[in-house]
């Protein structure tokens, strides 16, 4: 069975951003469509503008036709389109209509079936009279009511229709396997990429998936780097400021993340940096002056919120680095550093129980070490001269 074609779905109305977004994913797309929404509002122009940039992909415009279909689609297929879409529900007189203007630029023909009742009649008809595509759509409304396309979609690969089969409607990372393996011709997906933190990264993440060869190491940076994407790009130069501040930095997290403070703290003493992890016995007291790393993705870990109310009193600085913008101990804190966004951290299958936020967050900090390295201009020698020589 042949690959199937990815297709970029563009629904912006706004022309620059169309563009931008087309850009970031073209390298990883066969098909970029130009949406409804996006065709009504820009018309001709961006057709042009899409076919001269990226004139190696195949482009798409969703007319959604529903009368005068050649007179219609003409000035798009000239303008550059290489498929125009028209609907199902328009009749086969229009759909022809859309198959004459396809015929005279060497085009193709994708018949919508959104919202048509005998879908297998009225694709079998469309096939017969020469369309090329048959696409099976969910709309916005209708996946927002719970609807997906998979049932309509094994309906009509039973039918055995001697034409390419696309399948559009709330496609993501998590059904793309799916679908493949439903035998479709075109996945179109749309906000799993445009309204991703970074459509390149999602972009690349449905290739591999289409392609069959992502694999679980790929799955993790993937994760790790839209956490990190969306993170704040200041909060490097922020942490590095109140580091500088600070007469002694104290470093603590429960569980994993206490792992994960263990790692900073040793860079930011290798950094030169008079550093402590809390709880070693060899760990001095907290004074007026110093600063208090809490690393905690919930930000309400009991142990930790008691450390943080003591280094409060006492009146040192305290910093959380946390997956919430809201918690207990950031209510106390003097400043808050949140990693990724809060849907970023929902269940993810094969990284359970804080390894999202852990992992992250040790990236997070490995690139604050980097940016304190490159700021003050530390050689690496001067690092290696504080390392440990008793072990």
């Amino acid at each position: 069975m042949a690959k199937p074609l990815i297709q970029l779905a563009l629904d912006s109305l706004d022309f620059d951003k169309t563009l931008e977004l087309a850009s970031q994913a073209a390298p990883y797309v066969d098909i970029i469509e130009i949406g409804t929404p996006c065709i009504k509002f820009n018309g001709l122009e961006l057709v042009k503008e899409i076919k001269r940039r990226f004139p190696d992909k195949l482009l798409l415009v969703d007319l959604k036709t529903m009368d005068a279909g050649e007179y219609e689609a003409s000035p798009f297929y000239e303008a550059g389109a290489d498929i125009c879409t028209v609907l199902g529900t328009s009749g086969i007189s229009t759909i022809k209509g859309v198959i004459n203007a396809a015929k005279k630029y060497n085009a193709e023909v994708q018949v919508d079936l959104i919202n048509v009742e005998d879908k297998a009649s009225c694709a079998a008809e469309a096939v017969a009279a020469g369309v090329q595509i048959i696409g099976i759509h969910t709309g916005i409304d209708a996946q927002a009511a719970g609807h997906t396309p998979f049932t309509d979609l094994q309906d009509l690969l039973r039918l055995g229709l001697n034409t390419r089969v696309s399948v559009a409607g709330g496609i993501k990372p998590e059904t793309v396997r799916d679908v493949v393996k439903a035998g479709v011709d075109i996945i179109v997906v749309g906000g799993a990429i445009t309204g991703a933190p970074s459509p390149a990264n999602a972009a690349r993440k449905i290739q591999r998936l289409v392609n069959s060869k992502g694999t679980h190491r790929e799955f993790v940076v993937d994760k790790i780097s839209d956490v990190l994407y969306v993170t704040d790009d200041s909060y490097d130069r922020k942490l590095t400021s109140m580091l500088d501040q600070a007469r002694r930095i104290f470093v603590s997290g429960a569980g994993r993340s206490g792992l994960i403070g263990r790692f900073f703290a040793m860079r930011l003493m290798h950094s030169g940096y008079d550093t402590s992890v809390v709880g070693e016995i060899v760990t001095p007291s907290i004074k007026q002056g110093d600063l208090l790393i809490i690393i905690s993705g919930s930000g309400e870990t009991e142990q930790l919120v008691a450390f943080t109310k003591r280094a409060r009193d006492i009146g040192a600085q305290i910093v959380l680095i946390s997956a919430k913008n809201e918690s207990t101990i950031g209510d106390m804190a003097d400043a808050v550093f949140r990693v990724g966004s809060p849907e970023q951290y929902g269940k993810v299958v094969g990284m359970p129980m804080g390894t999202v936020f852990e992992l992250s967050t040790l990236a997070f900090l490995e690139a604050t070490i980097s940016h304190v390295i490159h700021e003050k201009g530390i050689p690496e020698e001067e690092m290696r001269s504080r390392h440990a020589n008793l072990e």
